[in-house]
């Protein structure tokens, strides 16, 4: 084995890793006098389809280059291994394969929820970065910046002119309306109308009306299709309009169908899914599931005052192809809402490290 690792590492540097081992017998004459050796087989990841090699020890010659190509399922079958091996080189073990100063970077993507896949594609980039011997801590907040700008999706339309609201309850909507309302007449200089088709919650009418009172803009109140198309005649001298409705479990179906009842079917309404970033992880992947029958144009997260986790950000970039374009930081209207900048979510899951 000691003669067939520098083999290895001569003819394929030192990234490779061992696949597979066993013993052969090679050489003889009529079947006899046969010789036992070792036969390694080993491979490293490039991006081209890899072609393992055999070493054997006996005669310290690797196998000639030009190796038959392997099938294209073999091939996606060695490649799945070598993530797999990779995966392991970089958790904790009897025989941790991860440089000491990449460890408490690996422990803080654990204690922010990261995907363990989201976990390898990250480190994998900074262990070239260690040897490259850039500052960790800096090359850590590189990378994830790097990385939330390779995943995160282009919204369609910047300032939809009317934009609907729908998630689960509990997360926010009618003060994140609120907020949204407000950034477009103080920042954008535009005229706001609010359409709330919340009548499951009393209480969730005279919010959105308070609202609408404070910031001096008109609210329709609707529970059906045909109401939703008279308050959008009536409000459509507003250059925004924004439509608030109902948080319900969304685990039950008749509350997307009536959702789906509610919004038009000739016309396209940009649709806002809001969810909490105090969520599980889980619940949030269930969640999109079901809602993503009614189109899903855009992510908004809140509640990020609540929670010193923000790794499901980068699972949720990671998994889906939605665009998130805010995130809610706290209750007061309008300043608690953010871009969600690649640099704003990096401090939020560097922060910790970049500070201390």
């Amino acid at each position: 084995m000691p003669e067939a690792m520098v083999l290895i590492k001569r003819d394929l540097g030192d990234d490779a890793l061992i696949l597979n081992t066993k013993k052969v017998k090679t050489g003889g004459l009529f079947g006899l006098f046969r010789k036992d050796c070792l036969e390694v087989t080993a491979a490293v990841e490039t991006m081209e389809e890899p072609a393992p090699k055999s070493i054997s020890p006996v005669n310290a010659q690797a196998m000639p280059a030009e190796a038959p190509v392997k099938k294209s399922q073999e091939n996606d079958a060695l490649m799945d291994e070598l993530q797999s091996l990779k995966r392991l080189m970089m958790h904790e073990g009897p025989e941790d394969r991860l440089p000491e100063s990449l460890r408490p970077l690996r422990s803080l993507l654990e204690k922010q929820g990261v995907e363990q896949a989201v976990q390898t594609e990250l480190l994998s980039k900074l262990l070239q970065a260690s040897e490259n011997e850039e500052p960790v801590q800096e090359a850590f907040h590189a990378e994830l910046v790097r990385f939330i700008e390779q995943h995160q999706q282009a919204v369609k339309n910047d300032s939809p002119s009317i934009a609907c609201f729908i998630g689960p309850t509990g997360v926010g909507k009618t003060t994140t309306i609120a907020k949204v309302a407000a950034e477009q007449l103080l920042e954008h200089k535009r005229t706001v109308g609010l359409i709330t088709a919340d009548t499951y919650r009393i209480a969730a009418v005279a919010q959105l009306k308070t609202y609408g009172e404070i910031l001096d803009v008109p609210v329709e109140v609707v529970e059906s299709r045909e109401q939703l198309a008279g308050a959008l005649d009536a409000l459509k001298a507003c250059d925004v309009i924004l439509i608030d409705t109902a948080g319900r479990n969304y685990q039950q179906a008749e509350y997307i169908e009536d959702l789906q009842k509610l919004l038009p079917e000739t016309q396209h309404i940009h649709t806002t899914l809001v969810l909490s970033m105090t969520a599980k992880y889980e619940d949030m992947v269930q969640i999109i599931g079901n809602f993503e029958a009614l189109s899903i144009d855009e992510l908004l997260l809140t509640k990020k005052d609540e929670t010193a986790s923000a790794g499901v950000i980068l699972n949720l970039l990671h998994r889906y192809r939605i665009p998130l374009r805010r995130i809610a930081t706290g209750q007061n209207v309008p300043d608690d809402l953010v871009a969600a900048t690649p640099g704003r979510i990096a401090d939020y899951i560097a922060g910790e490290l970049r500070h201390a």
